[in-house]
């Protein structure tokens, strides 16, 4: 669990395995429903987004130029 906790604060790149894709700031990590961790993203549109580690695909950091 303390892997995902990596991600927090962070630009990323998401993609699920339903393959919808997001791109934006991982804003909250909940693993206080162990095994289970949500994460909560503000995309790119400024829409909040939450889902559950398992649903994840691939997981990138996104750089952050300037």
């Amino acid at each position: 669990m303390e892997g995902w906790k990596y991600y927090e604060g962070l630009k990323v790149f998401i993609i699920l395995k339903n393959k919808r894709q997001y791109s934006g700031k991982v804003v909250e990590i909940d693993d206080s429903s162990h095994p289970l961790v949500f994460l909560t993203i503000i995309d790119k549109f400024g829409n909040h987004v939450k889902f559950v580690h398992s649903e994840i695909e691939l997981i990138e950091e996104e750089r952050q130029d300037g």
